[in-house]
């Protein structure tokens, strides 16, 4: 029933006003999820080129490492490095073909880099023994084929990074926890979208106030867990995960973080109320 006058031409779907003949409705590099998946439908396109997932080997090192609700005898501690990992793997796009852990003794890590060649593994990620100290096993055994440093960054300061004799990526990460997932975002992820043809590598960043005071190491950017508070829609705030600061292990803490905030090198204190570029993990 028409109970108004309608103008000429009105409520009519005209041909091309969404989209042209040939124009580009999903570009390279963009990732398929369900609003993307029905757009090309709605184009009449039944099948889309895609790149696979890479193919990701997350390997713990260290002889103290037990399964998480193991009974811990003195000098043990649960292993949580790969659980972090694979589901970072997982988030970001890679299949996981190996979870494995390897003592500080032995072959550990030349076995496992067979074992993730095996399983047709294009990127390995060990965490622990890439440091400085006497039992580093993945330094000390994979020297051939890697390179290691130290990173002006907290946490994460000893990296290592190299590439095996059947070209698989080998990333080395601290093994304190925080420093792990600090790493994987700063150094394996992007690796990850870029192996996927990926345009956007990064997490987004944005700029918003601290809401309390916080010491920052000289000379080193610092990663520094947060939780956002988002109660005042008009001034988003951040504040520390954990009250005891920005140490490598406090694994509790990324429970609760939402996103990292970024101090600069050349800053050694944020005071509430400083602007400070957070990268937003969700």
């Amino acid at each position: 029933m028409l109970r108004a006058p309608t103008a000429a031409g009105a409520h009519i779907r005209r041909r091309g006003e969404d989209a042209l003949a040939g124009a580009e409705l999903l570009p390279a590099g963009v990732p398929l999820g369900a609003l993307q998946l029905a757009a090309a439908a709605a184009a009449g396109v039944a099948e889309v080129t895609v790149t696979r997932a890479p193919r990701v080997a997350v390997v713990s090192t260290g002889s103290e490492l037990m399964p998480p609700g193991s009974a811990l005898r003195r000098g043990q501690i649960p292993e949580s490095n790969s659980e972090l990992l694979a589901g970072l793997v997982a988030e970001a796009g890679g299949e996981l073909v190996l979870r494995a852990t390897v003592a500080d003794d032995g072959d550990g890590p030349p076995r496992a880099v067979a074992d993730a060649h095996a399983a047709g593994a294009d990127v390995v990620v060990f965490t622990g023994g890439v440091s400085a100290g006497a039992y580093e096993p993945v330094k000390n055994t994979l020297g051939a084929w890697m390179e290691f440093a130290r990173v002006a960054m907290q946490p994460g300061k000893p990296q290592g990074f190299g590439v095996s004799e059947h070209g698989i990526l080998l990333f080395g990460l601290p093994g304190n926890p925080v420093s792990a997932a600090v790493s994987f975002e700063v150094f394996v992820r992007p690796a990850l979208l870029a192996l996927q043809g990926r345009t956007e590598l990064d997490r987004p960043v944005i700029l918003i106030p601290a809401s309390v005071p916080w010491s920052s190491p000289t000379g080193r950017r610092q990663y520094l867990p947060v939780v956002v508070d988002r109660s005042d829609p008009a001034r988003w705030t951040a504040r520390p995960a954990t009250h005891g600061g920005s140490a490598s292990h406090f694994a509790g803490g990324l429970a609760r973080a939402e996103a990292f905030a970024i101090v600069p090198a050349e800053v050694d204190r944020v005071d509430a109320g400083d602007l400070v570029a957070v990268m937003l993990m969700a």
